[in-house]
Order: C-alpha cells, then sequence, then structure tokens
C-alpha cells in the first residue's frame, strides 16, 4: 500500500467563494486537491474503455487529471452543497472535444483536514446540458439537493453547448 500523498492545484476562483457563500458555505481559505487515493481509484473504476463504452461513457486516462484546474476554474456547470453519506460536495461538468467531464470534489473544513479534495471524475458521451446535468447528481438515494446553488456558464461553454 503506497503512502497517502496530496496536491494542491489551485485556490478557488472568486464566483465559486462567491456561490458557495450564497449556499451557507465559507470556502474562501480553502485550496483545490488531488489525491493519489483519487487518482488510483478513478483509473481503477472508470478506466476500462469497455466498461465505459456499456454505461455511456468514455475512459479516464492519466491525461484527464490535467484537465481539473481548467475544469474548477471554467467549468459549464458546478453544482455547490450537494449533501452526500454526511458529506458536503462540489460537481462540476465541462465540455471538451472527446465528450463532457464529471468531476467531484469534497469540501473538507475540519481541524484536521481543510480542502476541496477531489472525489471522483469520469466522462460522459456528448454534451451533458444543465438538466441531465442535476439528473446526474441527484441520481443517489443517499444525495440531498435541497439546497444547492447552481452556477450555470461559469466556464467556456455556457449551457453546456460547444462553442
Amino acid at each position: 500500500m503506497e503512502p497517502f500523498e496530496k496536491a494542491v492545484v489551485g485556490k478557488p476562483e472568486q464566483w465559486l467563494v462567491e456561490a458557495a457563500k450564497t449556499a451557507g458555505l465559507d470556502i474562501s481559505g480553502l485550496a483545490h486537491e488531488i489525491t493519489n487515493n483519487f487518482v488510483n481509484h478513478s483509473i481503477t473504476r472508470h478506466g476500462n474503455a469497455e466498461t465505459e463504452k456499456a454505461q455511456g461513457q468514455i475512459s479516464v486516462t492519466l491525461a484527464d487529471f490535467e484537465r481539473i484546474s481548467d475544469i474548477v476554474k471554467n467549468p459549464d456547470f458546478a453544482i455547490i452543497n450537494i449533501k452526500r453519506n454526511r458529506g458536503v460536495l462540489i460537481a462540476y461538468s465541462k465540455k471538451f472535444e472527446e465528450g463532457t467531464v464529471i468531476y467531484y470534489e469534497e469540501i473538507l473544513n475540519s481541524k484536521r483536514n481543510k480542502a476541496l479534495r477531489s472525489k471522483t471524475i469520469y466522462k460522459k458521451m456528448g454534451t451533458v446540458r444543465s438538466d441531465t446535468f442535476l439528473k446526474i447528481v441527484s441520481n443517489n438515494a443517499h444525495t440531498d439537493v435541497s439546497q444547492i446553488k447552481m452556477v450555470v456558464g461559469a466556464g467556456g461553454n455556457p449551457g453546456g453547448e460547444a462553442e
């Protein structure tokens, strides 16, 4: 078992800090983090092309982790304050040439951990519009989206449409 490692990929953009604040969350002192456990989980769970294609998805590659900084700065959509299994999440959607990346991070704001930490990443074929993105995010029996804040067009493709 390899030791736990994490890397900071940047501070949250002002639009994200402000949107989180309207949802009752203070993320101003936090940073976006990626962990080696996240990378390993994502490649293991979403890296097989055949399995992903059967689910209407595209396999995750190591190159996708290089995109995370852009995804969190310039998403097409962000959904803030998703509550799942006692955790609070932010989900991002961003369209790229080969499909749409869906990325989740968990808000950690305890004495021990203070970060916007990577949770999962996967890629959908084609374009994911705002209504579809909300369905994807809420498609879990343990998910509460009653107090979410959705930001549309924070990034390069408002409405989820390709430019």
